[in-house]
């Protein structure tokens, strides 16, 4: 499913790998590059598959947007806070210094799943 909902998707240069549907991205370099630690400043999520070099459709952070995003593990609940992980996935935190950057709507059940989630009005680095 792409994202829809009436959200406003910036288009941004993809870096030199490709990425697909729900993957959080951060900004390097003038292009997008998947996230890699929950510390990253998430710049969006992946609305649909991009091909290196391509030219990416994001939902961006801060938009109060509902995507769908890829967690990396199970263990996600309904309402836990949302922060980067390593190859453009998300984890639930609760660590002072995570920036979380949305809200899950949905729990995980596995690596890879795609799980819908609210982008946060703005960055909530925990206490």
């Amino acid at each position: 499913m792409a994202l829809s909902r009436e959200v406003p998707i910036v288009p941004i240069p993809n870096g030199a790998a490709n990425v697909t549907l729900g993957k959080i991205v951060k900004a390097s370099a003038g292009t997008c590059i998947v996230t890699t630690a929950a510390t990253d400043a998430a710049l969006g999520v992946i609305t649909e598959d991009t091909a290196a070099g391509g030219v990416a459709s994001v939902a961006p952070a801060g938009s109060g947007a509902i995507v769908l995003v890829e967690a990396s593990a199970s263990g996600i609940a309904i309402g836990d806070n949302l922060v980067p992980a390593a190859n453009g996935q998300c984890n639930k935190s609760t660590t002072a210094t995570h920036k979380v950057f949305a809200i899950a709507l949905e729990p995980s059940t596995a690596a890879g799943q795609l799980i819908e989630a609210v982008l946060s009005p703005g960055y909530i680095i925990l206490p």
